[in-house]
């Protein structure tokens, strides 16, 4: 896990994530235990890089055959000031997961439960669309 985030969010819900109208970033946010809300911008790599790294976690025994599927982004200048140009995901013995995103120097993180995980894979995946095959918008059958 990220050592000294710059932005730590802590444990979020409600996930979602949209397209930028350009077209090259991805948007994702949440809300926090007081019900404040956060949001930061990603490269479209960095958002596939998250969607791969969950897809690991969540779905172990079928993530080889579809992350197999994926069209990579290609990479974006790290010294943008915005945008999330590099993310992981670690998963903790308690089942919280932990997203670190990179935007420039500087750290942002938040964690999710395993239901709050999942939800946000289907929105991430949904909202990439990385897949070309039916039934898209749902966890890799299993």
């Amino acid at each position: 896990m990220a050592q000294n985030p710059g932005h730590a969010y802590g444990l979020s819900k409600n996930l979602f994530v949209f397209r930028k109208a350009s077209g090259d970033s991805i948007v994702v946010g949440g809300e926090v235990a007081d019900a404040s809300r956060w949001t930061r911008v990603l490269s479209q790599r960095a958002a596939q890089m998250l969607w791969f790294n969950l897809t690991q976690y969540l779905y172990p025994e079928k993530a080889d055959a579809v992350t197999a599927l994926i069209t990579t982004a290609p990479l974006r200048s790290a010294d943008l000031p915005t945008i999330t140009t590099h993310t992981s995901v670690d998963k903790a013995s308690d089942g919280i997961y932990e997203i670190t995103g990179w935007v420039g120097s500087q750290t942002w993180s938040v964690t999710l439960d395993e239901a709050e995980a999942q939800r946000f894979w289907t929105t991430l995946d949904s909202t990439l669309s990385l897949l070309n095959v039916s039934g898209r918008g749902t966890p890799p059958a299993g």
